[in-house]
């Protein structure tokens, strides 16, 4: 569970190389044959925690995994991804609109801003703190780019069952370039964390911030936050050795 373009289908690919199972993909949860599931299955979705699709997903037995990434590259993502995909209009089932608006727009126009700031982002972003604080197990996107093999090994002891391969053939398996030589829609692009910094500007970032007040409860900012400063300073000013007068 988590909001659309955070690294779903690279996580998705890894659990079902990791376990064996069979994996599904949908943009409702109306659109799932619920009782036609398989046994074991990786089922992906992007949809709000409400109490009817939480019962669903405990009667059919589910764990939930929730997947982070920083929400700037999320809308850096949708930005580059939306006009080589008008499914993206089918995510949350076409609440507060869609994405037609990106379309010819860059990370400093007044369009992707509007977009950022406005109900339909605002939605898509919600999905993955509504979920954060109760799943069975959480990740970041960029802890597995960083770590793939510890960070899969890790979630793989915390949802627990029987893995059939490793974490690290699970990651040799399910290759990112591989993954995006085979899509048709862009749907792999850069997947480098903290791209947002080179393409949207300071007062964007700013702004979009200010909207999304779950961001530093998923443990991101946009500038420095107040525990990197305080151990940055400790480091220079208090522990560092006294500079000596020449």
């Amino acid at each position: 569970m988590s909001s659309p373009r955070s690294g779903n289908m690279w996580l998705r690919r890894l659990l079902v190389a990791a376990y064996g199972l069979e994996e599904r993909a949908a943009h409702t949860p109306d659109e799932v044959d619920w009782d036609r599931l398989a046994d074991g299955c990786v089922l992906q979705l992007h949809w709000h925690r409400t109490p009817a699709f939480r019962a669903l997903l405990a009667t059919h037995g589910f764990s939930i995994v929730v997947l982070a990434r920083h929400p700037l590259d999320v809308l850096v993502s949708i930005l580059h991804f939306a006009p080589h995909e008008p499914q993206t209009a089918r995510w949350l089932d076409g609440e507060s609109g869609d994405e037609r608006r990106l379309v010819g727009a860059d990370p400093a126009s007044a369009a992707f801003l509007a977009y950022a700031t406005g109900p339909r982002a605002r939605a898509l972003l919600s999905i993955t703190p509504e979920w954060w604080d109760t799943g069975d197990a959480r990740i970041r996107y960029e802890d597995l780019v960083e770590r793939p093999v510890d960070e899969l090994a890790r979630l793989v002891d915390e949802l627990g069952g029987t893995p059939v391969v490793s974490a690290a053939q699970a990651v040799e398996a399910v290759r990112f370039d591989e993954l995006r030589d085979e899509a048709t829609n862009l749907h792999f692009w850069q997947g480098r964390p903290g791209l947002w910094k080179e393409l949207v500007p300071t007062r964007y970032a700013l702004a979009i911030a200010a909207v999304y007040p779950e961001m530093e409860r998923l443990g991101y900012s946009v500038g420095l936050d107040a525990a990197t400063a305080k151990a940055r300073w400790r480091v220079v000013a208090v522990d560092a050795p006294l500079a000596q007068a020449s």
